[in-house]
């Protein structure tokens, strides 16, 4: 079986403007919050395609996991209150 391809998908959120490569992760968390309505799921999403498409660059990879992980920890303390 042929391995599928990964193609980029746009979605109608704000565009970045180069915010993933120049916001520090909790920044970038903030804003990424803000953008997406505080949806994980469109976040997570959002990060995980950085992660796939960049897997050259190392050091990109580990700040879109610490930001994932910076969302993840915000957004369920955030829905425990």
């Amino acid at each position: 079986m042929a391995k599928n391809k990964l193609t980029w998908k746009d979605s109608d959120a704000p565009d970045a403007e180069g915010r993933f490569k120049e916001l520090p992760a909790p920044k970038l968390a903030s804003w990424l919050i803000r953008t997406r309505n505080s949806k994980l799921n469109r976040i997570i999403g959002s990060l995980n395609q950085q992660i796939a498409f960049n897997k050259d660059r190392p050091s990109y990879v580990a700040k879109m996991k610490r930001t994932r992980n910076i969302v993840t920890k915000k957004l369920n303390k955030d829905a425990k209150k």
